[in-house]
């Protein structure tokens, strides 16, 4: 199958129509060629595409000069070069980096967010305007760009079928939300543009059909100048969820079991601090366990206040390892883990703050709480929900040191096993008895130290209906001894 138009296909020569304005370079790697601009100036002008048509597909090769990977954002980094942070490969603005004046923009950004959208402005919320949510299509988190390696990224959409696909060297990574009831797009401007100084931009082809993964690996392995093996293994293992390993955790005779309770008692929410839309506990509403049903309403800015934390008034600390069953109820919710949860100063927040009250996500990402969470029930329309996935974060700090896939979606109404070990800062989440989320952290990543003290919740987003049961937690054994506490 022949692309309908291709750009900068004949590099060291520009063709008909295609222009450079500001400094740049040309490069060979391996073999392939592209223009790497160098100046946030440049912009290379390519021509008109068919992004406004029902269906098409954009594939498009670029090689980094630097490791593309996810870093803290500050006010003063945007000195002089206010759109810094985004990695632009195509749109259809004429200053291509400007993500926030493009009605298309296909780009990655420090934020580790790989996208591809049809609208003008950020996700969050133009993306969620109430009865009218857009067409777009992401992977997050993305921190797998290596640098001087060659990469084929694409993307497809069909508009009557309300869906965009995302990939990375013929390997789906995102796909949009399969819940939605609208796929809006705006229409793209004639022309597109690329141009950022950290990539080196070649070859751009344009299909007027959509191409399957089958057709997109193929046409990657074709054309590739330097596969990688290695490269292709991890991105089937993060996004296909191939080569899972078996959990494989005990707790022994070090370990102390701190909590149990099976969640079934209405009495045991006791153990419990409620923060936000409360009244989605229902305890003694489900046989099983625990029912916790947030309401069905449109994912925005104005429905954010409905959604719930279950906070353990109990603090664990040390090594940790958590395990609980859950069970969905219906589609298209999101149920996360927040664990080692303590203020700043690993004080004790829910004692020496006035207690939290917002539903919002706030608490989990954006205020004065440290923790680590774990969104491991993810089917809400801003995260890929076509398979199951595993996200991680480290918060207040924003950093993303987790993700994971497993080959389709958990079955609704089925029970499916939670379980994570927290040890000496590594990390294991595990699903069914398969590794969904392994990482280690450690105190020298500009992120505060290792966490090892605090609660632990459990926070359901909009849309969500879905029963808990067999909570357990266990420590293990402190290298210190507590010999007295003193009380005011």
């Amino acid at each position: 199958m022949k692309p309908s138009t291709s750009y900068l296909s004949q590099l060291p020569a520009l063709s008909a129509g295609e222009t450079i304005s500001g400094p740049a370079r040309i490069l060979d790697l391996h073999g392939r060629k592209g223009i790497n601009p160098t100046s946030i100036h440049t912009s290379i002008k390519l021509g008109a595409h068919n992004l406004n048509q029902p269906q098409g597909t954009v594939a498009l090769w670029f090689f980094p000069l630097e490791d593309l990977t996810c870093s803290f954002l500050t006010s003063n980094m945007a000195m002089d070069n206010p759109h810094y942070a985004n990695y632009v490969f195509l749109s259809d603005c004429p200053t291509p980096r400007d993500y926030g004046q493009a009605n298309f923009n296909f780009q990655w950004s420090r934020e580790n967010e790989l996208r591809a959208k049809f609208f003008r402005g950020p996700v969050f919320w133009n993306g969620f305007e109430p009865g009218k949510q857009k067409a777009w299509v992401q992977a997050v988190p993305f921190n797998y760009f290596k640098q001087h390696q060659w990469y084929q990224v694409a993307f497809t959409w069909d508009a009557p079928a309300k869906t965009m696909s995302l990939y990375v060297n013929g390997i789906l990574v995102g796909k949009s939300d399969q819940f939605n009831r609208e796929f809006i797009r705006e229409l793209a401007a004639d022309t597109l543009y690329a141009g950022c100084p950290a990539l080196c931009h070649g070859t751009v082809d344009l299909y007027d059909e959509v191409l399957d993964r089958a057709h997109l690996h193929a046409k990657y392995r074709a054309e590739a100048t330097d596969f990688s093996a290695e490269i292709e293994r991890e991105l089937r293992h993060r996004f296909e969820g191939n080569d899972r390993a078996d959990f494989a955790f005990t707790p022994g005779r070090d370990w102390t079991k701190q909590m149990d309770l099976d969640l079934q008692d209405p009495e045991q929410i006791k153990h419990f601090y409620l923060q936000g839309h409360a009244a989605a506990i229902k305890p003694g509403a489900h046989p099983e366990g625990l029912l916790v049903e947030t309401p069905v309403e449109e994912h925005n800015e104005h429905n954010l206040e409905k959604q719930v934390y279950l906070w353990t008034h109990q603090n664990f600390e040390g090594n940790l390892y958590i395990e609980y069953e859950w069970k969905s109820l219906k589609p298209n919710g999101l149920s996360l883990l927040m664990y080692h949860a303590s203020g700043m100063s690993r004080e004790d927040f829910m004692v020496d703050y006035p207690k939290k009250t917002t539903g919002k996500m706030l608490t989990v990402h954006g205020e004065n709480v440290r923790n680590y969470h774990w969104e491991y029930y993810r089917e809400m329309n801003d995260v890929r929900n076509d398979v199951g996935t595993a996200f991680s974060r480290k918060n207040p700090f924003v950093f993303r040191n987790g993700f994971g896939s497993a080959p389709a979606p958990f079955a609704q109404n089925e029970w499916h096993k939670l379980q994570l070990t927290a040890i000496n800062g590594k990390i294991t989440g595990a699903i069914d008895g398969k590794v969904m989320l392994e990482f280690t952290d450690n105190s020298h990543t500009n992120t505060g130290t290792i966490l090892n003290f605090g609660h632990i919740a459990i926070r359901c987003m909009i849309h969500t209906k879905i029963v808990f049961r067999n909570l357990k937690v266990f420590t293990e054994k402190l290298p210190f001894t507590e010999i007295g506490t003193h009380k005011t």
